[in-house]
């Protein structure tokens, strides 16, 4: 069995670290619609990894209309 090099879901913080915005401004993002919605586990929210590269790849364009 293969162990990833990257973890599958990453943090708030590795999100925003990722697209290189502040936190607060990811916050602004997803609640605009302008970036893709988080997975909840329970209280904790989440983003799929491989899910952000694509919306990365494809443009940033938003996720839906604000």
């Amino acid at each position: 069995m293969m162990v990833p090099d990257e973890p599958t879901f990453v943090t708030k913080p590795e999100a925003a670290e990722l697209i290189g915005v502040s936190v607060r401004t990811l916050e602004r993002l997803v609640a605009t619609g302008r970036f893709p919605p988080p997975v909840r586990f329970g209280r904790q929210r989440r983003w799929v990894r491989k899910t952000l590269i694509r919306w990365i790849e494809g443009g940033c364009r938003p996720v839906r209309r604000a």
